[in-house]
């Protein structure tokens, strides 16, 4: 996203991966939820904290150096670090040690999640025993559920006074929050509709015409739409097909990719070919090529079908 404002590639000499890695919600758990919500006709509100990483407090001594600009920028907004500012090899450099998580560090993320569970475990909440980022508490005999990943969480109750007041208790420990109510919200990539009679549609439109723009942008054009996403010779692999070069071979890395991400949420119809392709990400060939080609041109065809489940 470009926000990292630390390289945290030296901490990983101090800082193992087990010390540094932060859970988020599984795509079972929030899926789970979101049927719950439309069995139970709660209402829905989803919330993004602002700057999340910094209302955390970094608990190691962690140094970050900063230099050219960047030191005349920091300066004017603390002129008491003028005195402070050094000369490497004619660069001004000025050290400073962190207070708050900052984004790129490697134990930011894990100490936001632990900063969060720490506030909504003094609201009363509970953590899930088997989703370590979902919460929930009994408020007027009925279930309130918190899900997050990262910063982005889904609130849901069936009195929409709680939610209300769950969105002003996080407000008042973490500031103002970016929040969407209603039916439809836009979720970690997802645009979600809460249907009539227990359903909810998923739909992500905006990743599938992101996959077909990047493909067509080599100059090869879908023109036209197929009723399958991939043909009878799916498994069939030609050892004679030239490999991809590798600028068209990193653009099919991606497009799978992409389209893996897309399919576990949204779109299990193309699931199948799209396993086969993460297969050949590391030896495309022009045979892989026509075939995602085949898939995409099937997603074009059906580019505004979602996802529908039930717990009915």
């Amino acid at each position: 996203k470009g926000r990292a404002c630390a390289d945290g590639r030296p901490q990983r000499k101090f800082v193992s991966k087990e010390e540094s890695a932060s859970p988020t919600v599984s795509l079972e758990g929030l899926i789970l939820s979101m049927l719950i919500d439309a069995r139970e006709e709660r209402d829905v509100a989803t919330a993004d904290v602002s700057g999340a990483y910094l209302h955390a407090n970094m608990d190691d001594f962690v140094i970050v150096k900063l230099t050219g600009q960047t030191v005349d920028i920091m300066c004017n907004v603390n002129n008491e670090w003028k005195q402070l500012v050094i000369e490497e090899n004619g660069k001004k450099v000025l050290y400073l040690q962190l207070k708050k998580a900052l984004y790129g560090c490697i134990k930011s993320a894990i100490l936001w999640y632990e900063c969060f569970v720490e506030c909504l475990e003094g609201l009363g909440f509970e953590l899930n025993p088997y989703d370590p980022c979902i919460a929930n508490k009994i408020i007027d005999g009925k279930q309130c559920t918190i899900a997050w990943y990262v910063d982005d969480c889904k609130i849901s109750h069936v009195n929409k006074n709680v939610v209300d007041l769950i969105l002003k208790k996080l407000e008042e420990r973490f500031g103002e929050l970016t929040v969407t109510r209603g039916t439809k919200h836009t979720y970690i990539g997802m645009d979600i509709d809460f249907l009539s009679e227990g359903r909810v549609s998923i739909l992500m439109k905006d990743h599938l015409l992101e996959c077909i723009e990047a493909f067509e942008a080599t100059g090869e054009s879908i023109d036209r739409c197929t009723v399958t996403p991939a043909a009878h010779n799916l498994f069939e692999i030609d050892e004679t097909s030239p490999t991809l070069d590798k600028e068209q071979s990193e653009l099919y890395h991606h497009i799978v990719a992409k389209l893996l991400f897309v399919c576990k949420r949204a779109r299990l119809d193309i699931q199948l070919p799209i396993a086969f392709m993460c297969s050949r990400v590391s030896c495309s060939t022009k045979q892989d090529w026509q075939k995602l080609k085949r898939t995409l041109s099937y997603i074009k065809g059906t580019i505004d079908m979602p996802r529908i489940i039930s717990a009915c």
